[in-house]
């Protein structure tokens, strides 16, 4: 006897989901993925979803050249629902010869008339700075979140950006790299959280008082300059990474976690531990510290000497100490030190050699395991 297995009917399992879950899956897509999906679902097909988000995402990458990337943000925009507004867009071009500048202006004041909250730019060829930014995102005042990279800033008299929470600017050049525009562009900003630059060149003039970023949290400042913010523009925040170079010490009452980058250029900076000092003094809530050196050589007679008072932080409240790039410099060794004598909350030092010799580096491990230790629970990590 023979048995006929049937085949049982397929179901369309995607079709059955709500649009909004839908929506939801689509908006982690890039723009073109997005609308590849309608061959998935006759239903998508018939009603495509992807039209009704409210995230765009453009890569010119993803794209032949510019005229068929243009083509497709274009066709984009006019076949949306004109007054479904857009809330986040993702814009990289410029990678090609036949690159318009023009065509990204119009798609960027299309989207700033639509009440754009998540605004990025990021424009990625050798002469994107010839890029400007239109005039229209400077007021756009429903901004939370704006990334900019490789683009220049023009004379402006103010920015608008009375909601804007997020910031991050790498590669910009703004009007004369005078810093008065940086901060001009940052006074705008009164609720900003989180901050984060990164090569913006500007020359060493005198700016003027800032007051500072009130509602500051997290700030992450990488310059490849000499010129870097000063440390006053972001005493309020509680999260700090910074590569700096002689910066007068504020007060920084809020922070808790504070990376330092001494890099290629401050290696030479002949008092910087003792700095590090004013940092510690003036950071009362510091509870995790890290230092990065980089290119490490010591010059001059910079001697140490313990500070007559112990900061707050060293009392009370530091609870991790990481060194990356340690050698086992006179002065690196002193610092450390200090750390470990007067850190009384101190939970872990974590000391990190990982181009020095293994024979050294054992070396420098049993030299700082016979340091005296200000917190009885403290671990030495080495690696």
């Amino acid at each position: 006897m023979s048995y006929l297995r049937s085949t049982p009917p397929t179901v369309d399992r995607i079709s059955t989901l709500p649009d909004s879950v839908i929506c939801h899956i689509l908006s982690f897509l890039p723009t073109k993925e997005a609308a590849a999906t309608t061959i998935l679902s006759k239903k998508w097909n018939r009603n495509p979803l992807w039209l009704s988000l409210l995230t765009l995402d453009f890569d010119q990458q993803n794209f032949a050249d510019f005229a068929s990337f243009r083509h497709f943000v274009y066709s984009v925009m006019l076949m949306r629902n004109i007054t479904l507004p857009i809330r986040s867009f993702l814009l990289k071009c410029g990678n090609s010869s036949d690159f318009n500048r023009h065509d990204v202006n119009r798609f960027i004041q299309a989207v700033v008339q639509r009440g754009i909250q998540n605004l990025n730019l990021h424009m990625f060829t050798a002469t994107s700075h010839c890029f400007k930014l239109p005039q229209c995102v400077l007021n756009c005042n429903s901004l939370t979140v704006l990334k900019l990279k490789w683009l220049r800033i023009q004379h402006f008299s103010k920015v608008n950006f009375p909601l804007l929470k997020t910031l991050h600017l790498e590669d910009i050049r703004f009007f004369l790299r005078h810093p008065i525009y940086l901060q001009k562009f940052l006074h705008g900003c009164p609720v900003l959280e989180d901050l984060q630059i990164q090569d913006i060149l500007l020359f060493d003039y005198e700016c003027g008082e800032f007051n500072g970023l009130l509602k500051l949290v997290k700030a992450n400042i990488f310059n490849s300059t000499m010129w870097n913010i000063p440390f006053s523009w972001v005493c309020n925040a509680k999260f700090l990474c910074n590569r700096p170079y002689g910066c007068q010490v504020p007060a920084f009452l809020n922070l808790t976690n504070l990376k330092i980058i001494f890099g290629s250029t401050t290696n030479d900076w002949l008092g910087k531990w003792k700095w590090m000092t004013e940092v510690l003094q003036n950071s009362p809530k510091l509870q995790n510290l890290t230092i990065h050196e980089r290119k490490i050589y010591e010059i001059g007679n910079d001697d140490w000497v313990d500070p007559s008072i112990v900061p707050k932080c060293l009392s009370s409240e530091l609870r991790t100490y990481s060194l990356i790039g340690y050698v086992g410099m006179k002065r690196e060794f002193q610092f450390a030190e200090y750390i470990l004598k007067n850190a009384k909350a101190l939970h872990t030092m974590k000391i990190s050699a990982s181009d020095v010799d293994l024979s050294i580096k054992h070396q420098m491990l049993m030299k700082l395991s016979l340091c005296p230790r200000g917190s009885t629970t403290c671990k030495l990590s080495f690696d």
